[in-house]
């Protein structure tokens, strides 16, 4: 698998090289924000945050079977429906000025075994999230320009208990880079060590790091990203690599590749490595 992410990651680069000449007149974190500001005009509007996605076939190699064994859970599938939504509400406007706002937001990440003979959903993650975004449009080096600074307070848990139980708290901070049809999201994070995260997750750190980062690319309405975490904190061990390709379908609708391979699929197998590929329709993607 590791060999194919090499042979998608160079496929990413030789499509973007080829499309360099097609840029947008602004670039896409700037064509997004735009989109976005009538709900940040509205504190009653919702809007996407992080992919909101369906994978009607979504194929694991290897599930971590070995967790369940003592659950009422049936033998798990390889072939399974995943699903991803992510929503935005801004709560508080013009805190530091008229370019800070404070967002509320959730995100859910679910696997739902549908194939079985009794569908069941394995594991879901919810993830709320109190975040500020600061506007800067702060030019740097080779056309680069810094355009968001932002900073989050985020709970992610699985909503079990026991042995089962997984949850961490997280202080984040988040710079998003842009350069014409490129995005650059780099997310590093301190983990806040409560009585949970000692007691059920002690080495959750050691598989899914101390950040993340999410780079993007828009061309014709198709946006390739690549997802990585703890790569560097790891020294390459341990950590995920997680490739999309959306592309449009209809006026509100894109269809939705999507690739991993790693640790930490979700927070019951933050541990096991696995490689799972899947293929379905988003609302939004990255950028």
């Amino acid at each position: 698998m590791k060999t194919i992410f090499l042979k998608v990651f160079f496929l990413f680069f030789v499509i973007t090289n080829a499309c360099a000449a097609n840029h947008f007149s602004n670039d896409v974190v700037e064509q997004r924000a735009a989109l976005e500001q009538p709900s940040r005009d509205n504190s009653f509007l919702i809007s996407f945050y992080k992919p909101t996605y369906f994978l009607p076939a979504y194929y694991t190699v290897s599930p971590y079977r070995e967790i369940y064994n003592g659950t009422n859970q049936q033998n798990l599938k390889n072939l399974e429906f995943k699903f991803q939504f992510s929503l935005k509400v801004p709560i508080i406007h013009q805190i530091f000025g008229y370019k800070s706002i404070l967002y509320f937001a959730y995100t859910q990440l679910s696997y739902w075994q549908a194939y079985a003979s009794s569908p069941f959903f394995r594991e879901s993650n919810y993830e709320p999230e109190l975040f500020l975004t600061n506007k800067l449009d702060l030019p740097g080096f080779l056309g680069w320009y810094a355009k968001f600074l932002n900073f989050s307070l985020v709970h992610q848990s699985n909503g079990r208990g026991g042995d089962m139980e997984r949850s961490w708290n997280r202080v984040v901070a988040e710079l998003i880079l842009a350069h014409n049809n490129w995005s650059v999201d780099l997310r590093p994070w301190y983990i806040i060590d409560d009585s949970s995260y000692r007691e059920h997750n002690q080495d959750l750190y050691k598989y899914l790091g101390y950040g993340e980062t999410i780079i993007a690319y828009k061309f014709h309405n198709n946006t390739l990203a690549l997802h990585l975490r703890n790569i560097c904190d790891s020294g390459f061990r341990r950590g995920s690599e997680e490739f999309t390709w959306s592309f449009p379908l209809t006026t509100h609708l894109r269809g939705y590749v999507q690739l991993f391979s790693g640790y930490g699929q979700s927070l019951i197998e933050y541990n096991h490595y696995t490689n799972s590929a899947g293929i379905g329709i988003a609302l939004n993607d990255w950028v």
